[in-house]
């Protein structure tokens, strides 16, 4: 009784893994760059560069691939962040 190789490995399935978390976590880390920046014009301190920006997103990706099935959690909990964060500054 042989494994089914007709429907991929695990390194595939990461990859699809991948690919579907970064349709979650590139907008997730763009709206935190965006916030950030828009505290800083807000206060008059300058802005964060998109080098911050890529490297989130590089971040994000690295997590969803070393961790597939605790990356939904993480991401999960940033939102949460998130909101509360922008509960907090009264928007």
């Amino acid at each position: 009784m042989g494994r089914d190789r007709g429907h991929g490995g695990p390194i595939e399935s990461r990859l699809i893994g991948l690919f579907a978390s970064l349709f979650f976590s590139v907008p997730t880390a763009a709206l935190i760059w965006l916030g950030v920046n828009k505290q800083l014009a807000y206060f008059g301190e300058g802005f964060v560069s998109s080098n911050y920006l890529v490297a989130s997103i590089t971040v994000f990706a690295v997590m969803a691939l070393l961790l597939p099935r605790l990356f939904p959690s993480i991401l999960g909990g940033i939102w949460r962040g998130i909101l509360k964060v922008e509960r907090w500054w009264g928007w």
